[in-house]
């Protein structure tokens, strides 16, 4: 018989060896696991502690076969967050290695995975009570999103297509929601296919400027503010080449704006709009994109492995 490993983790010592053969990081290195241990969809992070003091965010990526990554795919994500902090954009960059390269890889129990090592965000994250910083975080959205516009790699990264955020959540969903599940699946189809019906009509009305690089999840957990009010954006692992009227659906889900009162919404989008404004098909297609967010969610949480499968539903 043989056994399949579907999930392992990376003892900290062998990080910390990795971190001083591989980094220009003073002895003695040090690394411990960060806490969040209970997600199998989530990428294993690691916080580095070099001879000198200084502190890094290491990040052992998932095994590719989920959304399908290959090598291209993180080398597309490690340019991109070096484009944005030579414009000076307040990013968590990767930290080069020895070899003059940004990621490395080994191999696993569960197979092939690959790593980089970020600067570490410093402060707290976002307050979603703070109408200064709601301002500064749809500032700064917005100026990634103009920034991009200028970006380009020699490295291909799978786009945030509706293949990405529906076909495919939708085939696994199909999979695993059986017998006593079944009314639930025709609601979440339903909804699936109304949301791509009225996004349809949309997308040939957006500018230019509406696709192009993405965060493909900002989340009001993944930017610190400082104690001046200085963020630094991180995680950056679901970017690629997107809708930006869905990255802001998407953060407005993972802050839930849509059900808090109204001056939060408000004030995030006065600051995206005081550098990009959306056009008329832009704003309406944020509604099916809140759908598609959803149905995407439930996707990567229905695992067929681990310790996550089909206990979690997102509302339609």
């Amino acid at each position: 018989m043989t056994i399949r490993i579907a999930r392992s983790f990376i003892a900290a010592e062998s990080v910390a060896e990795i971190v001083a053969a591989e980094y220009d990081c003073p002895p003695p290195v040090s690394a411990k696991l960060f806490s969040k241990l209970l997600r199998t969809q989530d990428n294993d992070h690691y916080l580095v502690t070099a001879g000198d003091g200084a502190q890094y965010a290491f990040r052992m990526y998932q095994q590719g076969d989920r959304f399908r990554r290959v090598e291209s795919d993180y080398l597309y994500e490690m340019d991109w967050l070096n484009f944005l902090r030579e414009r000076e954009l307040p990013v968590s960059y990767p930290i080069t290695r020895r070899d003059g390269g940004t990621i490395g890889h080994l191999d696993a129990p569960e197979g092939l995975r690959y790593y980089a090592m970020f600067s570490l965000a410093h402060g707290d994250p976002l307050s979603l009570k703070d109408p200064e910083q709601l301002y500064t975080m749809g500032e700064m959205m917005a100026r990634i999103h103009v920034v991009s516009d200028g970006f380009t790699s020699p490295h291909a990264r799978k786009p945030i297509d509706l293949a990405y955020l529906l076909d495919r959540p939708l085939e696994r969903i199909r999979r695993l929601w059986v017998d006593d599940r079944i009314g639930e699946l025709d609601l979440v189809l339903t909804a699936a296919e109304e949301a791509r019906d009225e996004l349809a009509g949309l997308v040939e009305q957006f500018p230019a400027d509406g696709w192009g690089p993405i965060g493909g999840d900002f989340h009001h957990s993944s930017v610190y503010f400082d104690e001046v009010n200085r963020p630094t954006f991180f995680n950056f692992d679901l970017c690629g080449p997107g809708w930006r009227a869905y990255d802001i659906a998407a953060f407005l889900s993972n802050a839930n704006l849509m059900h808090a009162p109204a001056e939060r919404a408000e004030a995030f989008f006065a600051g995206y709009f005081a550098v990009r404004q959306l056009n008329d098909a832009e704003h309406a297609a944020i509604a099916p994109f809140l759908t598609i967010r959803r149905v995407w969610l439930m996707g990567a949480f229905a695992r067929e492995d681990g310790l996550v499968g089909h206990t979690f539903m997102g509302s339609i």
